[in-house]
């Protein structure tokens, strides 16, 4: 009966631990396709602009020698793409940069300069993936076309991407060998795969979940059998903005599931061991009763210090993978801006050649604006790295003062959306640092800003309230909601459920570790989209002995 017992319990805390592990990798999909939507964003930006940049000089007067000239003064990022080509309106190349042009060869019958020379106004292409004729290489094409000076078509250029830098990054985090990249267009075709399965390059996935889900959120995850390889996967998707791209990150269910069975047949074999002891004290049991005992009591001594042994060694080993996770996406985050600043200041230098005034300052906007987000990332990884470390004693504090000092951080914000602030009167005295409590408040009233939407008249409440020895408080606005599948993911760092709204992702992980510090802690209320949130949080009450 007691050995029956030991396996009803083993089962049980293996099923929990297995749930708990898929969870983790559902996070964990999620958290790498933010990164790769990041990466994707800044490789396009910069092809895109770089091309227009060869378009503006070569129809200035049509010589290929100065556009050879100008890419030796602002030299192709290489690690991005790997040459320009010229074509003229029959097809013929005029140029391929850091290439001899092979005699007879023509473009007139590609897809791309067909598209281009029917197009009606000035559309970026992004070609399918294919193999370069002078590259060698996988390639995606970005393609403008350009007109001759009586508007007719002139032909086109194209920037060539070498789909391996897309989604290389993704086999250097050896997540096993069967999980995936994947860059595809709205078109249903494969742009970049970190892998390729038998059917090559550039397949076509029209069979997959995955157009089913974008019609429903541009954000998501769901499990499937790749129709790509056959690899059953859970995957992570996201919606590329401003260009028809969609990026998928794939973990393989085979992969994490070895590392399960692993600690599932070392988990059996604890048991197997805790059986056959079970059964040999048993077996002595009637002739040392009292030896048995102490036998009994050394095996499970015993037990608890291995499993005390195993857990420690489980929590090295995540806080080691958490780091990694992190220190990626820190550098990624911040080669984003990075490459942006990089490749327009050889634009912004170029422009200022010419003396293009109207370029020299969208230049000089976009190169300020990348500065800016990496400051703000800096500053906030700074504070978030100070908070725990960095703490005021606790002292005594007054909500209502507390929240007002917050409201005149944020006296602009409210002012400029017209929103109207409703504050509880006579709000309860607490405990804690009177900087990071301000901070907090501060941080949520403005974020409720942020996310007020189309709201015609904005509202935000502010209260708080005893609870059994603590006090719980609030701010709730009437802005956009959040649907119930995201509410756990707002409080994650790098997390940002809309990309289009201003931020760094670091603002609410920053609030939840302040609320932790002081020795609380914090969740969000929303019935869905469209029906405002409610971030609720607890903090000491003040009992009139402030502890230091």
């Amino acid at each position: 009966m007691l050995s029956l017992l030991v396996w009803i319990v083993l089962h049980n805390f293996v099923v929990r631990e297995e749930e708990n592990r898929f969870s983790d990798v559902a996070e964990q999909a999620n958290r790498i396709a933010v990164f790769f939507e990041s990466h994707v964003v800044g490789i396009f930006q910069y092809g895109d602009a770089y091309l227009k940049l060869v378009r503006r000089e070569y129809l200035r007067n049509y010589d290929t020698a100065r556009i050879e000239q100008l890419m030796d003064e602002v030299p192709l990022n290489k690690s991005i793409a790997s040459h320009i080509t010229i074509i003229d309106e029959n097809g013929t190349p005029l140029m391929v940069s850091d290439h001899e042009i092979k005699p007879g060869t023509t473009a007139s019958d590609r897809d791309y300069f067909k598209f281009q020379k029917d197009a009606k106004a000035d559309e970026l292409l992004i070609s399918k993936l294919h193999m370069g004729r002078n590259s060698g290489e996988l390639i995606v094409r970005l393609v403008r076309r350009y007109e001759k000076p009586d508007g007719e078509f002139g032909g086109v250029i194209f920037l060539a991407l070498e789909a391996d830098n897309i989604t290389g990054f993704f086999n250097a985090m050896q997540l096993g060998p069967k999980s995936s990249a994947t860059l595809v267009g709205k078109d249903k075709f494969v742009r970049s795969r970190s892998s390729y399965g038998s059917r090559g390059p550039g397949q076509n996935i029209s069979g997959s979940q995955i157009w089913q889900r974008l019609e429903e959120s541009p954000i998501g995850q769901y499990l499937q059998t790749s129709v790509v390889d056959g690899v059953t996967r859970h995957y992570a998707y996201r919606e590329v903005p401003d260009f028809p791209l969609v990026v998928a990150i794939g973990i393989s269910v085979d992969d994490f599931q070895h590392s399960i069975t692993h600690s599932r047949l070392n988990y059996y074999a604890v048991a197997l061991l805790v059986t056959l002891l079970i059964a040999g004290a048993t077996f002595f049991i009637y002739r040392q009763r009292q030896l048995l005992f102490q036998i009994a009591d050394k095996n499970k001594e015993l037990e608890q210090r291995a499993n005390e042994i195993e857990r420690k060694n489980a929590e090295l080993l995540s806080q080691n993978i958490e780091l990694e996770r992190f220190n990626y996406t820190v550098s990624h985050d911040l080669k984003a801006p990075l490459v942006t600043i990089k490749g327009f200041l050889g634009l912004l230098q170029k422009d200022i050649d010419a003396q293009d005034a109207e370029a020299i300052e969208r230049d000089a906007d976009q190169i300020g604006d990348a500065a800016d987000k990496m400051a703000r990332l800096l500053e906030e990884l700074l504070e978030l790295s100070r908070v725990g470390r960095q703490i005021n004693a606790p002292e005594s504090l007054d909500l209502n003062q507390l929240v007002q000092e917050a409201l005149e951080g944020v006296a602009m914000q409210v002012e400029h959306q017209e929103v109207d602030i409703q504050v509880a009167s006579d709000m309860p005295t607490i405990v804690g640092d009177a900087g990071r409590l301000r901070e907090v408040f501060q941080n949520l009233i403005d974020n409720a800003i942020k996310f007020m939407g189309a709201q015609e008249s904005p509202r935000i409440e502010i209260g708080a309230q005893r609870n059994n020895g603590e006090v719980r408080c609030f701010v709730r606005d009437n802005g956009i909601g959040i649907a119930p599948e995201y509410q756990d993911r707002v409080f994650n760092l790098f997390d940002r459920l809309d990309a289009g709204i201003e931020g760094t992702g670091i603002g609410l992980a920053l609030i939840k570790r302040i609320i932790e510090v002081h020795g609380g802690r914090i969740w969000i209320v929303s019935e869905g989209e469209g029906q405002g949130s409610t971030f609720w949080f607890t903090l000491p009450e003040n009992d009139g002995e402030p502890t230091s």
